[in-house]
Protein backbone atom coordinates (compact mmCIF):
# COMPACT_ATOMS: atom_id res chain seq x y z
CA UNK A 1 0.00 0.00 0.00
CA UNK A 2 1.76 3.18 -1.10
CA UNK A 3 0.35 6.40 0.98
CA UNK A 4 0.79 9.97 -0.47
CA UNK A 5 2.46 12.26 1.45
CA UNK A 6 0.52 16.09 1.74
CA UNK A 7 1.96 18.79 3.50
CA UNK A 8 -0.94 21.39 2.96
CA UNK A 9 -0.39 24.63 4.77
CA UNK A 10 -3.00 25.32 7.54
CA UNK A 11 -3.61 28.95 8.18
CA UNK A 12 -2.99 31.78 6.12
CA UNK A 13 -1.27 35.14 7.12
CA UNK A 14 -2.99 37.83 6.43
CA UNK A 15 0.02 40.04 6.22
CA UNK A 16 -0.64 42.87 4.40
CA UNK A 17 1.20 44.29 1.05
CA UNK A 18 3.98 46.48 1.21
CA UNK A 19 5.43 46.92 -1.77
CA UNK A 20 3.74 50.31 -2.78
CA UNK A 21 3.40 51.85 0.95
CA UNK A 22 5.28 54.99 0.52
CA UNK A 23 7.04 55.57 3.65
CA UNK A 24 8.05 58.52 4.83
CA UNK A 25 11.47 60.47 6.30
CA UNK A 26 12.27 60.97 9.56
CA UNK A 27 12.66 65.31 10.46
CA UNK A 28 15.68 66.57 8.33
CA UNK A 29 16.23 68.21 11.98
CA UNK A 30 17.48 64.86 13.07
CA UNK A 31 20.59 64.72 10.93
CA UNK A 32 21.95 67.44 12.98
CA UNK A 33 21.87 65.49 16.00
CA UNK A 34 23.47 62.22 14.59
CA UNK A 35 25.88 65.08 13.00
CA UNK A 36 26.65 66.38 16.60
CA UNK A 37 27.53 63.39 18.45
CA UNK A 38 29.64 61.85 15.08
CA UNK A 39 31.72 65.03 16.10
CA UNK A 40 32.16 64.45 19.83
CA UNK A 41 32.99 60.82 18.99
CA UNK A 42 35.30 62.47 16.38
CA UNK A 43 36.78 64.85 18.70
CA UNK A 44 37.02 61.79 21.72
CA UNK A 45 39.20 59.60 18.16
CA UNK A 46 41.46 62.21 17.98
CA UNK A 47 41.87 62.41 21.55
CA UNK A 48 43.13 58.75 21.79
CA UNK A 49 45.21 59.07 18.61
CA UNK A 50 46.83 61.88 19.92
CA UNK A 51 47.79 60.86 23.13
CA UNK A 52 48.98 57.27 21.90
CA UNK A 53 51.16 59.18 19.43
CA UNK A 54 52.04 61.52 22.19
CA UNK A 55 53.45 58.41 24.84
CA UNK A 56 54.44 56.36 22.08
CA UNK A 57 55.98 58.47 19.60
CA UNK A 58 59.66 57.59 20.80
CA UNK A 59 58.89 53.95 19.60
CA UNK A 60 57.09 54.86 16.79
CA UNK A 61 58.61 55.56 12.79
CA UNK A 62 57.21 58.29 10.78
CA UNK A 63 55.25 55.75 8.50
CA UNK A 64 53.65 54.71 11.64
CA UNK A 65 52.59 58.15 12.82
CA UNK A 66 51.52 58.35 9.01
CA UNK A 67 49.31 55.23 9.34
CA UNK A 68 47.82 56.10 12.66
CA UNK A 69 46.86 59.80 11.43
CA UNK A 70 45.65 58.56 8.30
CA UNK A 71 43.17 55.63 9.52
CA UNK A 72 41.99 57.92 12.05
CA UNK A 73 40.65 60.26 9.58
CA UNK A 74 39.46 58.06 7.43
CA UNK A 75 37.61 56.27 10.19
CA UNK A 76 36.07 59.87 10.58
CA UNK A 77 35.30 60.63 7.19
CA UNK A 78 33.79 56.83 6.53
CA UNK A 79 31.32 57.53 9.98
CA UNK A 80 30.19 60.99 8.76
CA UNK A 81 29.46 59.64 4.50
CA UNK A 82 27.88 56.95 6.25
CA UNK A 83 25.86 58.99 8.55
CA UNK A 84 24.82 61.22 6.04
CA UNK A 85 23.78 58.80 3.29
CA UNK A 86 22.11 56.35 5.23
CA UNK A 87 19.92 59.27 6.55
CA UNK A 88 18.21 59.06 3.08
CA UNK A 89 16.65 55.34 3.85
CA UNK A 90 15.77 56.20 7.81
CA UNK A 91 11.89 56.09 6.47
CA UNK A 92 8.67 55.02 8.18
CA UNK A 93 5.29 54.56 7.79
CA UNK A 94 2.08 53.57 10.40
CA UNK A 95 -1.00 51.88 8.77
CA UNK A 96 -4.18 50.84 10.01
CA UNK A 97 -2.78 47.39 12.06
CA UNK A 98 1.24 47.84 11.48
CA UNK A 99 4.22 49.96 12.11
CA UNK A 100 7.04 49.93 9.37
CA UNK A 101 10.73 50.88 9.32
CA UNK A 102 13.35 51.15 7.39
CA UNK A 103 16.91 52.01 7.60
CA UNK A 104 20.51 51.42 6.23
CA UNK A 105 22.06 51.35 2.98
CA UNK A 106 24.92 48.88 3.18
CA UNK A 107 22.82 46.74 5.00
CA UNK A 108 18.98 47.87 4.37
CA UNK A 109 16.30 46.44 7.03
CA UNK A 110 13.19 46.73 6.94
CA UNK A 111 11.02 45.81 9.85
CA UNK A 112 7.16 45.76 9.98
CA UNK A 113 5.68 45.40 13.43
CA UNK A 114 1.98 44.51 13.84
CA UNK A 115 0.35 46.64 16.52
CA UNK A 116 -1.06 43.21 17.91
CA UNK A 117 2.36 42.14 18.39
CA UNK A 118 3.27 44.89 20.65
CA UNK A 119 3.99 44.81 24.10
CA UNK A 120 4.21 48.65 24.96
CA UNK A 121 5.49 51.76 23.32
CA UNK A 122 7.59 54.39 24.59
CA UNK A 123 7.95 58.24 23.65
CA UNK A 124 11.36 59.79 24.61
CA UNK A 125 13.03 63.31 23.73
CA UNK A 126 16.42 63.57 24.81
CA UNK A 127 17.68 67.51 25.70
CA UNK A 128 19.40 68.38 21.78
CA UNK A 129 15.83 67.04 20.72
CA UNK A 130 13.70 68.95 23.06
CA UNK A 131 15.98 72.43 21.39
CA UNK A 132 15.07 71.15 17.59
CA UNK A 133 10.88 69.79 19.32
CA UNK A 134 12.18 65.77 17.73
CA UNK A 135 10.87 62.94 20.01
CA UNK A 136 11.71 59.14 19.51
CA UNK A 137 8.87 56.69 19.55
CA UNK A 138 10.27 52.69 20.31
CA UNK A 139 8.20 50.23 20.21
CA UNK A 140 8.71 46.43 22.10
CA UNK A 141 7.37 43.21 21.04
CA UNK A 142 7.01 39.89 22.79
CA UNK A 143 9.52 38.61 20.06
CA UNK A 144 13.09 38.14 21.04
CA UNK A 145 15.28 39.08 18.18
CA UNK A 146 14.46 42.37 15.55
CA UNK A 147 10.88 42.84 16.74
CA UNK A 148 11.55 46.26 18.74
CA UNK A 149 11.75 49.24 16.36
CA UNK A 150 13.27 52.67 17.40
CA UNK A 151 11.79 55.65 15.70
CA UNK A 152 13.92 58.34 15.91
CA UNK A 153 13.57 61.92 14.78
CA UNK A 154 9.92 62.14 14.52
CA UNK A 155 8.14 65.76 14.84
CA UNK A 156 6.70 66.16 18.41
CA UNK A 157 3.06 66.23 17.31
CA UNK A 158 3.93 63.43 14.54
CA UNK A 159 5.41 61.08 17.87
CA UNK A 160 2.36 61.77 20.17
CA UNK A 161 0.08 60.90 17.17
CA UNK A 162 1.67 57.73 16.42
CA UNK A 163 1.52 56.84 20.28
CA UNK A 164 -1.87 58.01 20.21
CA UNK A 165 -3.10 55.60 17.43
CA UNK A 166 -0.69 52.38 18.76
CA UNK A 167 -2.58 52.74 21.77
CA UNK A 168 -5.86 53.48 20.29
CA UNK A 169 -5.68 50.31 17.94
CA UNK A 170 -4.41 47.60 20.81
CA UNK A 171 -7.25 49.05 23.28
CA UNK A 172 -9.90 48.93 20.17
CA UNK A 173 -8.30 44.94 19.17
CA UNK A 174 -8.38 44.14 22.97
CA UNK A 175 -11.98 44.75 23.59
CA UNK A 176 -12.79 43.54 20.24
CA UNK A 177 -11.77 40.18 21.31
CA UNK A 178 -13.21 40.34 24.74
CA UNK A 179 -10.15 41.94 27.19
CA UNK A 180 -9.63 44.63 28.73
CA UNK A 181 -8.71 47.84 27.16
Amino acid sequence: MKEEFSNQQIFNLEIPNFEDLELIRVSGKYLKIILFNLSIFSIFLIGIASAALYFFYVDLSLLHVLMIVILTFFIIIFLFLNAIIGFKFRKYAVREKDLVYQHGWLKRSLIIVPFKRIQHIKVEQGWLSKILNLKSVSVFTAGVNGGDITINGLPEDIAEGINDHIRGSISKEKAEDGGQA
